[in-house]
Parts: structure tokens; sequence; C-alpha cells
């Protein structure tokens, strides 16, 4: 009765593993087979076999056309400074004085004048 006992555990036990291995394999299955999901991997590998570019010859990089440096155009020095080069504000678009930089709710960066900055205080926005 005993060896009967055991032979049926034994069963059951494979019985068990097997049915539960099938069920994470369809269940696997079912997971990498959902519609807007794409493996990059095969996607890149797919692409570089459609896509095959003939490599250059060495020989067309030396035989370039060089330019003319005449008729380049010399610029004057322009100092960075507030007074020569004003920031315009973020809000009203105004060019007075010195800007001072805050960053909003959706952490872009906003430069805002003298006016604008107590709108930005009642906005609680993060001063840099």
């Amino acid at each position: 009765m005993i060896p009967v006992a055991v032979f049926w555990m034994l069963g059951a036990a494979l019985l068990a593993g097997s049915v539960t291995g099938l069920l994470l394999r369809s269940a696997r299955s079912r997971r990498r087979s959902s519609g807007n999901i794409v493996d990059l991997a095969a996607a890149r590998r797919r692409k570089l076999k459609t896509v095959s570019v003939p490599a250059k010859p060495v020989e067309a990089d030396l035989c370039k056309p060089k330019r003319s440096v005449a008729g380049g155009e010399v610029r004057a020095f322009v100092p960075k400074s507030p007074e020569a080069r004003p920031q315009a504000c973020s809000r009203c678009h105004k060019k007075n004085g010195p800007v001072g930089f805050y960053v909003d709710d959706y952490g872009s960066l906003v430069g805002l004048c003298k006016e604008c900055r107590k709108s930005a205080k009642n906005r609680d926005l993060m001063p840099l």
C-alpha cells in the first residue's frame, strides 16, 4: 500500500509541475505578443540587414574641393556685459534692467524683470 501511495504522490507532483510549467510558458508568450511592444534588438537587426551602406573609398575624402577663405567677414568684439546686451523678460518681453532667473512649474528656466518677480514670488517659483 505504501509504494502505491508514493507512486501516486510522485505522479501528482509531476503533473502539478508540468501544469505550472505550461501556464508559465503560455503567460510568457502572451506577454511577449502584445501588439504595441516591439523588440528593439530584433528591429535593429532587421534594419541592418535591409540597409546595406556601401563603404566610401578613402580617395574620395582626399579629393574634396577646398573653400576659399577670401570674403570672410570679421566681426567686431561685443562685450558680454548687461549694459550692452539686455535680456528680455520671459513674461512681459521688455528689455529693461537685469533679469532674475527662476524655475517654473514645468522645470523650464524663466528670466523675469523686477516687475514680474512679484508674480514669481506669489506663484512660489524657485529662484536660481
